[in-house]
Order: C-alpha cells, then structure tokens, then sequence
C-alpha cells in the first residue's frame, strides 16, 4: 500500500505537468486573438491598442519567428515563463477588468467547492438510501419506484430544472426570483441559492448512485458467504449491515468520487443561472473573451483537483475494504 500511494504521489505531479502543456498549446493553436477581442481591429488606435496589449500578456514573442524551430523555441519560452511564474503564485492577469488572476480565482473556486460539496452530499443521501431499498426490495413495488426515480434523474437535465426553478414563480406569481448572490455576508439568502443549486446539481448524480447502488448490493448480497451467513440463521438486517453494505460501497464510493470532481467541472450552467460567482460562471464568462491566462489557469486547477480526488478514492479502498491489497 505504501509503494502503491509513494508511485502515484510520483505520477501526480508528472500528469499535471502533461496537462499544462496541453492546456497551453491547445490555447495556442485555438483561432481568434485576445488582444483583437478586448480592442477591436478596426482603425490606427486599435492597432495600437492591439500591440500593446500583445506586449503586455506576452503574445509577441513568436512574432519575429521566421521557421517552425524558431517558433517552438519561443512557444517553449513562453510556456516556461508562465510555469514558473505560477509557482510564484502568479497566475498572470485577466484582460477585463484587467486584475490578476490570482485575486480572483480562490474566492471564486470556494465557491464552486461550497456547491461541489453541497451536491454530492445531496447525491449520496438521496441515492444510496434509495438504491440499497431497491436491492433489499427487488421484484416489489418499492423496487420499481426507486428505478423509476433514478432512470428520471438521469434523463431530465439538470439545467433543464434549474430554468425552471428560476422562471415558475414568474408564472405562477407573476414574480420573478433572481437569485441574488451575497456571500455568507446574508446567511439566509446565500444558503437559500447554494441548497437549491446543489439540490439541481446533485439530482442527476443521485440517480446515478441509485443504479449503481442497487446493482453493487444485488451482487453482494448474491455471493456465497451471504448465502452461507442466511445458512446460519442470521437475521436478514445483521447481514445487510455487516456481511453486505460495506463491501458493496466500493463500487459507490468510487462514482461518488470521479461525480464530486465532474460536479465541479461541469458546474459552469448551474451557477450561470443562479448568479453564483465560481468557477465554472467565470471560464464561461471570459471564453468568449479569449481570455487565455484564464481558462490555463481554471483548467490546471480544475485538473490537479481532479487528480487529487481520484487519487484519495483509490486509497480510500482499502479502508472500505480491508482486503484489498496494492
């Protein structure tokens, strides 16, 4: 177990090194400048506004390149230049309003986090109840309402419920309720939009967790010590508890962990529509943009984070299941 965690705490950084330098060429290579976005290309002072700004986030190194060797030497320059001013703890400036990114992306990637974790705990305590009741009642009715339950989960869009939560009381109550983010500054109000967000969220991966959790029990609860423990006259409660839930969790506990990092990636139309300022509502903010140094950054975060979960999950195994061995 030990060389197992020590191998990969190796390859985590090695990946996200792998990661940045996709994320900057493919940024690269992406059509469309952010100097021309932000000033426009439609006379002198344009140009001029055009240059400078080339100058100021470092675009005009590969200018002067005259063939390919020239210009991966100054691509590689630049992608040096920017690693090592990350590990100053300098994720470089945004365009507009021009402030560095580093003010910005912490406070807002809380956000996102605050939402994340609402989300998958929502996610579990409505799946995983709902889906080990479905294998403890498979063939009953119960059984068939869970499924129905988690087959609608994962076919109505979340964004789909979200527009509608925004939108029904301009329906019903000629009111339209825009959500108004505030920060812990109003308790009441910002738990109101966080709950209903994460709410909205976490419904399509509860559905998710329901399926799975259903099917991982029936598997477990069809293995032959359950049936031997039936055998020995076992209440059927103390075989679900000890002998069943436990090492059916596993494969739960392992979707839990790949939704919760997909959950923060994938939160940008949820806070768009309900005005929270995280992570996802700034990248879809500042892509139209081009707003380059940006979207490097929230990808690299957003990636080391995702690393960083799935690799709790894959230790977290062996403490769910105690023989499983590395």
């Amino acid at each position: 177990m030990r060389n197992y965690i020590i191998g990969r705490l190796i390859l985590l950084p090695l990946t996200i090194l792998a990661v940045s330098i996709l994320v900057f060429v493919f940024m690269r290579i992406l059509p469309g400048d952010a100097a021309e976005v932000r000033c426009g290309a439609s006379g002198i002072a344009d140009q001029t506004c055009i240059e400078g700004l080339r100058r100021e986030l470092g675009l005009n190194i590969c200018d002067k390149a005259d063939n390919f060797g020239e210009d991966i030497a100054c691509t590689a320059e630049q992608y040096w230049k920017w690693v090592s001013e990350i590990f100053q703890g300098d994720f470089g400036h945004q365009i507009v309003p021009p402030r560095a990114i580093s003010e910005e992306i912490w406070w807002r990637l809380g956000n996102t986090i605050q939402l994340g974790m609402l989300s998958i705990a929502f996610s579990m305590v409505i799946g995983i109840p709902i889906g080990v009741l479905s294998a403890i009642r498979a063939g009953k009715l119960s059984d068939y309402a869970a499924r129905f339950f988690a087959i609608l989960a994962l076919s109505v869009p979340n964004f789909w419920i979200g527009t509608l939560i925004v939108a029904m009381p301009a329906w019903a109550w000629q009111q339209r309720w825009v959500p108004d983010w505030t920060g812990w500054a109003e308790p009441g109000t910002h738990l109101q939009i966080l709950v209903i967000a994460a709410l909205v969220l976490g419904i399509s991966s509860a559905g998710y967790l329901a399926r799975i959790a259903r099917s991982s029990m029936l598997e477990v609860m069809r293995s032959d010590y359950v049936r031997t423990a039936r055998a020995k006259g076992l209440r059927e409660t103390l075989i679900i508890v000890r002998h069943t839930f436990r090492p059916s969790m596993i494969t739960v506990f392992t979707i839990a962990g790949l939704q919760f990092g997909l959950i923060l990636g994938g939160s940008a139309i949820i806070e768009s529509l309900f005005s929270i300022p995280g992570i996802g509502f700034w990248i879809v903010n500042n892509v139209g943009d081009r707003d380059f140094q940006v979207i490097q950054a929230i990808v690299l975060i957003l990636s080391t984070w995702f690393l960083v979960i799935r690799l709790l999950v894959d230790v977290g195994y062996a403490y769910i299941d105690p023989r499983i061995r590395y």
